[in-house]
């Protein structure tokens, strides 16, 4: 099985961790388990240069360490949406970049060029140089296809047939994004957008699949249904997302879509703009009942169900992080722990981790909804009680509902 997460940043990004190097994202990788990772922001020439120098490339894989890089790269075009590039090789970048260079004027300083082009001559640009692509984050409110379109045909054109995937973002899941029949052939890609390099920002979302091989064709093969099979996504529960819930954009207080057109979507609270969430948009734009093939896994990354377990207010802190290098140093890679290991056998090490990945597994938490730009809240209970006591309490919050 290979886990991957085509989707992060490089450090010449707006926003991201001056830590985010290749010997850094390798290093971390290792510790999450990763075995394949983007390497965004690849057009961008002084990050491509620190790509070439610190990998060596292999037939259709660049390598650091034990990790294997694919050159990957977000653009956004000129209605905002953005798209993620998968390159089968950097000779392919360099010739890539000649032609978004003339359609683009940040493309030398920026990691996630503004191309002037729609969709349809981004997809035709990718695939005259035999690119992978397809939206990023499908569903966000602000700067995806979903967001600014009402169908992929809408955004790509005739291109659309060439479209290879389509990425879930932290805010949905394999299960929404089915209740739309124009994604029925369509591979869903949870990756993680990571801007820091840290197991709780890196491989946040992933994927795990059967691949011919563990390279650009075996990717390839995968979305093109002729080699290989998508095994699971694992990722946020959705409502973790900033934007799961319709809600304002100032105070965060959650509306249900019902509730803001009636006012007219103006926060009651604080006059502010409600922005319609994920939830809302992909219930208005389902056309049949949820059916997708793959599992999704709702899982957090370990640091931060041990900064939950402890009460912390981040998952950086001395404590958090002596706790996971305890895991980490006695069962191996994150993923491991957080998918595959037994749970007593965790217990013995850690108990109470271990049982809160156990009511994680066990979908046995509650999950505040986030929206507005604000993350969920999640609450794990000490028992069934506390759960019942908790949903009762908050029930308008967790099912997006405004009540004066």
């Amino acid at each position: 099985m290979t886990d991957f997460d085509l989707h992060i940043h490089g450090k010449h990004s707006g926003g991201v961790s001056p830590e985010m190097e290749i010997p850094v994202i390798a290093e971390e990788a290792e510790k999450k388990g990763l075995d394949m990772v983007g390497t965004g922001d690849i057009l961008n020439p002084k990050w491509l240069q620190h790509v070439k120098e610190e990998t060596i490339e292999k037939n259709g894989y660049l390598k650091h360490r034990d990790i294997k890089f694919l050159p990957t790269t977000e653009v956004e075009d000129e209605d905002r949406i953005h798209h993620l590039i998968i390159f089968p090789d950097l000779e392919t970048v360099e010739k890539a970049y000649q032609d978004f260079q003339e359609l683009s004027d940040d493309i030398r300083r920026e990691g996630r060029p503004r191309i002037k082009a729609n969709g349809e001559k981004i997809v035709e640009i990718a695939k005259k140089h035999d690119c992978l692509i397809g939206p990023c984050h499908a569903f966000t409110p602000y700067t995806a296809v979903y967001g600014k379109k009402d169908s992929l045909k809408e955004c790509y054109g005739d291109q659309v047939e060439n479209l290879d995937f389509l990425e879930l973002g932290l805010s949905a899941d394999s299960e929404m994004a089915s209740k739309i029949s124009e994604h029925k052939d369509l591979v869903f890609l949870s990756n993680s957008d990571a801007h820091s390099p840290w197991p709780h920002r890196l491989g946040r979302e992933f994927n795990r699949a059967e691949l011919e091989e563990e390279s650009f064709e075996g990717l390839k093969k995968l979305f093109k249904g002729k080699a290989g099979e998508l095994r699971l996504n694992v990722g946020l529960d959705p409502r973790e997302g900033k934007y799961h819930c319709s809600a304002c954009n100032s105070c965060h207080q959650k509306y249900s879509v019902e509730e803001a057109k009636d006012f007219d979507w103006s926060c009651q609270e604080c006059s502010g703009t409600i922005k319609k969430g994920v939830r809302d948009r992909v219930n208005e734009l389902s056309d049949k009942e949820s059916g997708y093939s793959v599992d999704y896994l709702h899982l957090p990354p370990l640091a931060k169900i041990i900064q939950y377990t402890v009460g912390h207010a981040s998952p950086t802190t001395k404590t958090v992080q002596d706790r996971y290098e305890t895991l980490n140093k006695e069962f191996g890679a994150e993923i491991d722990i957080l998918v595959e290991k037994d749970i007593q056998q965790l217990a013995q090490v850690d108990r109470e981790v271990a049982e809160s990945i156990r009511k994680f597994r066990n979908d046995e938490i509650v999950m505040i909804p986030g929206g507005g730009g604000e993350y969920g809240e999640r609450i794990i209970p000490e028992d069934t009680e506390e759960k019942k006591e908790v949903i009762e309490n908050r029930k308008d919050e967790i099912n997006c509902r405004y009540r004066s």
